[in-house]
């Protein structure tokens, strides 16, 4: 049964738990960089440091996002081949990026996601995917 209790404080947001969903001992790729989430409109933020996290309502979830209207596996983001992705984990409301329903998308810098009425910005500290072609 999911844990339904309110958070602390005046914010109905969690952060990420110290459970990681990858090995402990697993390495991050050279080129791994942390995507933040900034909750619009209040600027709290989470920043997602391990290659595979789980959203949802869950307590197991690694960012738990305790509101009704979001599945209790909502969505992952993994860090794969350079890029973040969102995978809607066949979540009830969906996942959706600038306003479009996905599935599975690459997020990019400035994206809009919506989960549940959680409405997040990403903020990747430079685009990881035009700097691996530089290097090329």
């Amino acid at each position: 049964m999911d844990d339904q209790r309110p958070l602390g404080g005046s914010a109905r947001f969690a952060t990420a738990k110290s459970q990681p969903t990858v090995k402990p001992n697993a390495e991050l790729p050279l080129t791994f960089t942390p995507l933040t989430l900034m909750l619009v409109p209040t600027g709290m933020t989470v920043e997602l440091t391990k290659a595979d996290q789980m959203l949802g309502r869950h307590s197991s979830a690694d960012v738990r996002l305790p509101l009704p209207d979001v599945s209790r596996r909502h969505c992952r983001f993994v860090y794969s081949e350079g890029c973040w992705q969102v995978i809607d984990l066949d979540s009830l409301n969906g996942v959706f990026v600038n306003n479009q329903r996905v599935r599975q998308t690459v997020i990019h810098n400035g994206d809009r996601i919506r989960i549940g009425s959680f409405v997040f910005e990403a903020s990747l500290p430079r685009d990881s995917r035009r700097e691996l072609r530089r290097a090329s």
